[in-house]
């Protein structure tokens, strides 16, 4: 009986562990269908507000949000080359910025479309 109350014992750990992750693998806090841009960073001056994303160079708001898997608001100075993430693009007066940035591990991928 004791090997069946460990494993009751680790499944109701591991249940508790996974309140906060979604069924994607994603924390809560981020979007349900993460349906935005995604991709690696090629570069990054957070100096100037610079990133390259897959060969596409984009510009950072000023206010950029930026969500990591450990905490709902990261800074962007946790963005570092070889990063995966998901980003939204907001167009200002015709000029395209990244609004907001989720890192995302290294295994998600964008479930298929139909």
């Amino acid at each position: 009986m004791k090997p069946i109350l460990l494993k009751t014992n680790g499944l109701i750990l591991l249940m508790l562990f996974s309140l906060s992750i979604s069924a994607s693998g994603l924390p809560d806090y981020y979007p349900e269908k993460l349906n935005h841009m995604q991709g690696n960073i090629d570069d990054i001056d957070i100096r100037t507000g610079r990133i390259i994303i897959n060969d596409i160079p984009w510009k950072l708001s000023m206010n950029v949000k930026v969500h990591s898997m450990s905490t709902e608001f990261s800074s962007v100075q946790t963005l570092k080359k070889g990063t995966y993430l998901a980003f939204k693009v907001d167009t200002i007066n015709g000029k395209s910025e990244i609004a907001e940035i989720w890192i995302l591990p290294k295994f998600f991928s964008r479930p298929a479309l139909k």
